[in-house]
């Protein structure tokens, strides 16, 4: 009798050793589900931050979303597609950005005679010439056409940096939200939208 005691005493302890590690594994991972959804929610109801660096350059800050491979194949599967034309495998993926670029460039130049020759023939047309650090465009005007290209060199630089969740003096730990913040070193060339994502597996 005792002996059968015992044994119903040492199964019902390893049954509740068992629930409260299953207890236990499910907490943490409503946990890590509850800080990606809200960390998802700031990032998806924060404003996109403009910045004006300095008079040639401007900046954008947003904070990444973290999706997991199969949310990513959902909700971003034109992006998916791109990305596998490209060669890269999908579940080789650590991160994914995009960014999307505006180009909104005054021009106003002068227009001077000149001369071209075709086959021993010599047609008068119109030049139109510009050349700034920001913008270059050259141009031949002949029968009210406009024949040139346009060439906008731009630099955009990237920095994906990390805003603690806790500070006291100098010490930080935790992480509140991962931040990326893209900059363009041409004025005429604005960063309409940008986006991170981490891809969890």
């Amino acid at each position: 009798m005792k002996n059968k005691l015992i044994s119903i005493l040492l199964v019902a302890v390893l049954l509740s050793g068992a629930a409260v590690f299953v207890l236990v594994r499910q907490c943490k991972q409503f946990k890590e589900d509850r800080d990606k959804y809200q960390s998802n929610t700031t990032a998806l109801l924060s404003n996109i931050k403009r910045m004006q660096v300095d008079s040639t350059t401007t900046a954008v800050d947003v904070k990444q979303l973290r999706l997991t491979l199969d949310e990513y194949k959902q909700y971003r599967a034109e992006d998916a597609k791109i990305i596998e034309k490209l060669g890269v495998k999908l579940k080789d993926l650590q991160a994914v950005a995009k960014h999307t670029v505006e180009v909104n460039a005054p021009i106003q130049a002068g227009l001077k005679d000149s001369v071209i020759v075709r086959d021993t023939l010599i047609v008068p047309v119109k030049t139109l010439a510009v050349k700034t650090p920001h913008i270059r465009i050259n141009g031949i005007i002949e029968n009210d056409s406009l024949h040139g290209n346009i060439h906008l060199p731009v630099n955009l630089h990237q920095a994906v940096w990390v805003e603690p969740k806790h500070k006291f003096l100098w010490w930080r730990w935790g992480v509140k939200a991962v931040h990326q913040t893209i900059s363009s070193d041409n004025p005429y060339v604005e960063i309409k939208y940008s986006e991170m994502i981490k891809l969890e597996k």
